[in-house]
């Protein structure tokens, strides 16, 4: 099963492959931030990817078109549209 850890806040938690960090952070008390309950609207759960890109889904439109309205960097995704397929280190400013 993958693993993502959530920096600084030395959490570590298991998933299923295909998961998304959304609801891995939110199944394991983890904050994060959503106005849209998880639909891909908002992009209040902006994270960043510190290691593992290569362990995550291809962005889909809805998360393009978030990330290109809110110009987020080459390592930032949007939580609850990023699908887990390995291990991987990710932080936000939310903490």
């Amino acid at each position: 099963m993958p693993r993502v850890k959530f920096v600084p806040l030395g959490k570590e938690v298991e998933l299923k492959q295909g998961e998304t960090i959304l609801k891995a952070a939110r199944t394991n008390g983890i904050p994060l931030g959503s106005s849209c309950n998880g639909d891909c609207i908002c992009g209040w759960c902006r994270i960043e990817v510190i290691e593992g890109a290569e362990n995550l889904s291809t962005p889909e439109d809805c998360e393009r078109e978030i990330s290109s309205r809110m110009e987020l960097k080459e390592n930032e995704r949007i939580a609850c549209a990023t699908k887990v397929w390995g291990d991987i280190v990710v932080t936000t400013g939310y903490w």
